[in-house]
């Protein structure tokens, strides 16, 4: 039996190398701001596991007599690749429309019309699944007619994506202090999204060979399919690090932890069932951890301003404000 290492093999081990690490801060990010699938950002993690599962089914092709499965796997999971990122998208724009709408109008618009633009990206998803299944020859997954419905959605939902983006750029001022950073990540993601959604189309509706993911140019795919996706998935990366889990309030000031979790509950950073137990508990611990981090401090300059004025400190001034 002989091996060759393709072409197709060296980028599987490019994004295995990008796409592991990315994983690994994408858990922090998630656990940061919510496990909740209304949030965005488990999409995210979601997808970076899909990408190591098709470039590892790629590189197992190199030692398999026979490699259709792992072929297919990985084609199936460049075709699943469109939806997360998505639902990523949306998510964020989600929570952006939050902060800048004012109640009851912030919840309606969550539930009305972004989860009209939701339903259409996870119906494509169903299509892409159903499609990429539903053949023996990964080389015709693109040619199947449901796969072209579900990469018509996608392209359909893009295109609301970027109406509801041009709405955050034109009301940003109107947002809660510290959501900056979204309004421009996702700005700044749209165009890597395009291109890729583009390739999408190109690889179901032109005549030309080169865009057929399977039997194509490579080159092409890397750089309007691997590159692309690993820009979107920096960018989300960057931002999710910038952004506060929760915005400061109106005048400035840092909110207290129960201001906090009274804030993330009412934007729905806990619903979800098990996803929304699990926010909540990471963020009752995040913020236990951080108040008693803050305590700390307060205590230790307490003391070093004790020990410099020479004067002995009070019970108050060693325990707090709540010592008796």
């Amino acid at each position: 039996m002989t091996t060759h290492f393709t072409y197709a093999d060296g980028v599987a081990v490019a994004e295995v190398a990008y796409y592991v690490p990315a994983l690994l801060v994408s858990l922090y990010i998630t656990s940061k701001h919510g496990f909740s699938k209304g949030s965005g950002w488990i999409f995210l993690t979601i997808f970076c596991i899909i990408r190591i599962v098709g470039s590892a089914a790629q590189l197992a092709t190199i030692n398999k007599t026979d490699p259709q499965t792992a072929e297919t796997i990985a084609l199936v999971c460049a075709v699943l690749g469109l939806s997360p990122l998505v639902l990523s998208t949306l998510g964020i724009l989600a929570r952006v429309y939050y902060s800048m709408l004012k109640q009851p109008w912030n919840t309606i618009f969550s539930l009305v019309l972004l989860r009209a633009v939701q339903i259409p990206a996870l119906v494509a998803l169903i299509l892409c699944i159903i499609g990429a299944t539903n053949t023996n020859d990964p080389a015709q997954i693109y040619s199947q007619s449901i796969v072209h419905i579900g990469i018509i959605l996608y392209a359909i939902v893009f295109a609301a994506l970027v109406l509801l983006t041009g709405g955050t750029i034109l009301g940003w001022r109107k947002t809660t202090r510290g959501e900056l950073p979204l309004i421009i990540g996702i700005s700044i993601t749209l165009p890597f999204l395009a291109v890729r959604i583009l390739y999408a189309l190109l690889a179901v509706f032109s005549n030309d060979s080169r865009f057929n993911p399977a039997t194509g140019s490579k080159t092409v795919a890397l750089f309007m399919d691997v590159l692309q996706e690993m820009a979107v998935v920096l960018i989300y990366l960057t931002t999710g690090v910038i952004a506060p889990a929760v915005p400061k309030a109106d005048d400035g000031q840092p909110r207290s932890q129960d201001s906090k979790l009274m804030y993330r509950a009412r934007r729905g950073d806990f619903n979800g069932g098990r996803l929304g137990l699990l926010t909540l508990a990471v963020a009752a611990w995040t913020g236990k951890m951080d108040e008693d981090h803050h305590r700390r401090q307060r205590h230790r300059g307490v003391r070093e301003e004790g020990s410099q004025s020479g004067y002995p400190l009070s019970s108050q001034q060693r325990y707090g404000s709540s010592a008796v």
